[in-house]
């Protein structure tokens, strides 16, 4: 639709002008002749204003009805809703590029088209023009931040749900991989000293055929929040898979590691487990312990926690193997 010039009645935009933040406290009548030289063009609701795809060098500022903008395509969520004496393509207007949104009549819409260089010449003209302007683009920038801001809270928050059990809450093997990719290669003396408990639950295979997966469930429940309730701040719990947990212990000694392991056997060993109303037999964990030494990578020392693991389970189970 094609911008056509005002037929003269200028004058009678003037209170809606008055109301838009673009010329607040500037009288209007030291703007005529920039007016003059201004165009009105209407939208039909649904129809795209602004478009990344197409060059623009025109602000509108809108006098009746109502635009959104979209990232994305104009088809998605809006970001924002525009309204009378809003204003929208002054920063394309500014800086030369295509706009970086789309922006759609939600309504049947009335605007106010100012070409680039009658942009430039009013705020060349007038203090007032170019103060307002700063702040709409200064406020324009904040709530951009602030968008910002939020999309990635929301982002950090879906990567957290996605790095977390769904059963126990704990990290998960997804955390875990992702771990030893960060990890991958660099000998750990950051961390050091630095220990890591493999462990996993007794018997549990015979345990779920027993007494059916909601029971095993529940168990591996009570296991996690018993890890969870047993390490410090500074630690980290994960469930490597099946019944097996995996606990890192950063900046812990040797014989604090093992103190440590020796507190999660004991609290999984006295742990009741409920299925309603009714206590499930309690279960016991194996543990293997190991202590990184100078020069070992992460992957030798899961592996070797897990074969210390493996060590504990050959020695009778519910009891500790630290890795040599």
């Amino acid at each position: 639709m094609r911008a056509e010039n005002f037929s003269g009645d200028l004058h009678s935009l003037f209170p809606r002008l008055e109301q838009a933040e673009l010329f607040r406290d500037v009288p209007l009548s030291s703007l005529r002749f920039f007016l003059d030289r201004c165009a009105e063009q209407r939208f039909v609701a649904g129809q795209v204003i602004l478009s990344p795809d197409i060059h623009n060098e025109r602000m509108y500022l809108v006098l009746d009805g109502n635009v959104s903008v979209h990232l994305g395509d104009s088809q998605s969520a809006p970001i924002a809703e525009l309204g009378p004496g809003e204003c929208m393509g002054e920063m394309s207007v500014f800086d030369g590029k295509n706009p970086s949104a789309w922006v759609v009549a939600t309504t049947d819409c009335q605007t106010l088209v100012i070409e680039r260089d009658t942009l430039w010449a009013m705020i060349n003209f007038s203090h007032g023009v170019a103060r307002n302007l700063l702040y709409l683009l200064s406020r324009r920038i904040r709530s951009g931040n602030l968008s910002m801001v939020v999309v990635q809270k929301e982002r950090d928050q879906q990567q957290e749900v996605a790095n977390q059990d769904g059963l126990t809450g704990l990290q998960n093997r997804r955390w875990l991989d992702a771990l030893v990719l960060r990890l991958r290669g660099r000998a750990l003396e950051e961390f050091a000293p630095l220990s890591l408990i493999m462990l996993d639950v007794d018997h549990f295979k015979s345990f779920n055929d027993r007494f059916g997966h909601a029971a095993g469930d529940m168990v591996l429940k009570t296991v996690a929040q018993c890890l969870r309730n047993s390490v410090r701040p500074q630690d980290r719990v994960a469930r490597y898979g099946g019944e097996e947990f995996l606990v890192l212990l950063p900046n812990t000694p040797r014989q604090a590691a093992m103190q440590i392991a020796e507190r999660l056997r004991a609290r999984v060993e006295a742990a009741e487990a409920m299925d309603g109303e009714f206590a499930l037999p309690r279960v016991t964990i194996s543990l293997g312990v190991v202590h990184w030494t100078q020069g070992c990578i992460i992957e030798q020392l899961v592996l070797r926690a897990d074969e210390a693991l493996y060590q504990a389970k050959k020695n009778g189970r519910n009891c500790i193997v630290e890795a040599e």
